[in-house]
């Protein structure tokens, strides 16, 4: 199981606790993944992993934003449809310290899906934190590292 993210950092990070819930990182070996498609990236740099050549969709990974407290990754998979690309799925991940806590995901295509379980307010501040889903997130991008890192021979 992953960690869970101490108390601490969400009061530096103006989130208030609800019901004693904290958030879920993801578990060591999911961990390890998010380190090797993040590693050296930038703000705003991006890479692209396509190490299956068409037999697996490429994975994207982008640094969205840093700041003292955290860094934002985004990792998808994208398709296209009609012309424009599709993300399946798009997920954001929090950092902070070595570990990866997901707080977004959105799919899109057929049924589309978004999911914000850390909304941001301005200048970047969380202002709600939904535990449940944030925790839910946690396990699904858990098994989709693994797949990526099958996938794409990482």
């Amino acid at each position: 199981m992953g960690k869970r993210l101490a108390f601490f950092v969400f009061k530096d990070l103006n989130v208030k606790r609800k019901g004693g819930q904290e958030m879920k990182a993801l578990s060591g070996k999911a961990r390890e993944v998010m380190d090797l498609l993040t590693k050296g990236l930038h703000v705003e740099g991006h890479r692209v992993f396509d190490n299956a050549k068409g037999a697996y969709m490429a994975v994207h990974v982008e640094k969205l934003r840093l700041t003292e407290q955290e860094a934002l990754y985004s990792v998808a998979h994208y398709f296209e449809q009609n012309g424009d690309l599709m993300r399946d799925p798009d997920m954001e991940f929090m950092k902070i310290g070595d570990d990866y806590y997901p707080v977004y995901f959105r799919q899109d295509g057929g049924v589309a899906l978004e999911q914000e379980a850390v909304v941001y307010g301005p200048g970047g501040k969380i202002e709600r934190y939904y535990p449940k889903l944030q925790a839910d997130l946690a396990a699904f991008a858990d098994r989709w590292m693994r797949n990526i890192k099958e996938q794409q021979k990482i």
